[in-house]
């Protein structure tokens, strides 16, 4: 048996796919902790998992790791090479500095074999080639997601700047760029999905994970006297501050309307919902979209993943970050429409839910990705690249021996 050790970001997105490949790992027998830079509710946590956080090395940068959470709401108003300035200078490289002296701490404490680091935490890249630990990083959003802006070349040698001088900073002056494994890629999509048929060797698409923890209440008995087509609308754990103008153009257009609505925002930012309205601030996900007839959602990877996996059209409103990316993808999919958040109107809301709804090939289109998603393996698939990835770094370091 192994010991996997999961670094992850302050970002729900990307830890909840290592939650459930964490979970299948642990269900094998293997041990398995997190590093994140800020805590975790114990209910997310599946059962023998340990989710750590280095407060005693964190704790003079909690101020600014606080600051920088409430910045991201800011992505909304930016244009791109200001979304990529946030994202990059003033969020990963910042997260990435704060975690180096804590981290390498737990990592010479709990002597990890392998270290799994989210594409966006390059301090857990950056921390395992330092310590010479085999190393592999999961990427829950689309993996070529800002490959058109690097495609500029005063952006291309800003990244690179950028990521060159971070690497100095932790002692590495090796001319590759190393927070990201070069070895193994866990992509959490499919191939065909993703456009990527020419991907490198290392990059392995698993297709999307299920099976972490979520125990969250739902009124699944009320769900089930519903007679009219069921629609999942959900801006994802970020974007705080536009949820009240969201929701309010989203009330305006299905109010009366023959759906049920199922809202996944805090009930407190509209006095008043309309009566075909379900309205809770946190929801079982995974377990409600098998009930769902359409999705509406911002783009967020684990959203469109969790209705695809079910064969639904989506209606993607993109507003920041991969978003646009994303929605690019579900459109060339067929599998959904996109409509831009900042021109978005109630009546074109109300057409495209019906347009999904009523026209069968978004649906048709949906079941196809599904069907990618399923062969391209899931957890099984991730926990065997991952066992076997252990297994020859085991050999080799025997065999230096």
């Amino acid at each position: 048996m192994a010991k996997f050790l999961f670094v992850v970001p302050p970002f729900f997105g990307h830890i909840s796919p290592t939650l459930s490949v964490g979970a299948s790992l642990l269900a094998k027998g293997h041990e398995v902790l997190w590093v994140g830079i800020t805590d975790l509710a114990d209910e997310y946590i599946p059962e023998g998992g340990r989710f750590l956080v280095p407060h005693r090395e964190l704790e003079p940068h909690r101020a600014e790791i606080n600051r920088i959470l409430r910045r991201q709401d800011d992505g909304a108003a930016l244009s791109g090479p200001q979304v990529l300035k946030l994202a990059l200078e003033e969020t990963y490289i910042p997260f990435a500095q704060m975690m180096r002296e804590g981290l390498m701490r737990l990592i010479d404490e709990h002597k990890p074999d392998v270290i799994i680091n989210d594409c966006i935490t390059f301090a857990g890249g950056l921390c395992a080639y330092s310590k010479g630990i085999p190393y592999v990083t999961t990427t829950p959003v689309p993996p070529d997601v800002m490959g058109d802006a690097l495609q500029a070349p005063k952006i291309f040698e800003w990244q690179q700047r950028l990521m060159r001088a971070l690497q100095q900073e932790y002692g590495i002056y090796t001319d590759d760029f190393v927070m990201h494994s070069a070895q193994m890629n866990l992509v959490f999509t499919s191939e065909s999905f993703a456009r990527m048929p020419l991907a490198m060797p290392h990059m392995k698409f698993v297709g999307p994970v299920k099976g972490r923890p979520n125990h969250t209440f739902f009124d699944f008995n009320a769900l089930d006297k519903v007679t009219t087509p069921k629609v999942f609308i959900s801006l994802g754990t970020l974007l705080v501050d536009i949820r009240k103008a969201f929701f309010e153009k989203v009330i305006e257009a299905f109010r009366d309307e023959p759906l049920t609505i199922i809202a996944a925002t805090d009930p407190a930012i509209i006095e008043d919902w309309p009566a075909n309205f379900m309205v809770q601030n946190y929801v079982p996900q995974t377990r409600l979209m098998p009930f769902m007839d359409a999705v509406v959602c911002h783009g967020g990877f684990n959203t469109v993943n969790d209705a695809l996996l079910n064969g639904l059209p989506l209606l993607v409103t993109p507003i920041t970050y991969d978003h646009f990316h994303t929605a690019g993808l579900v459109v060339h999919s067929g599998a959904g429409l996109k409509l831009r958040y900042k021109r978005m109107r109630a009546e074109d809301l109300r057409a495209g839910v019906q347009t999904l709804l009523q026209d069968s090939a978004y649906k048709t289109a949906s079941a196809r990705v599904r069907d990618g998603f399923i062969a391209a393996g899931g957890n099984d698939q991730a926990v065997a690249y991952l066992e076997a990835f252990a297994a020859s770094v085991t050999c080799n370091s025997t065999a230096i021996v």
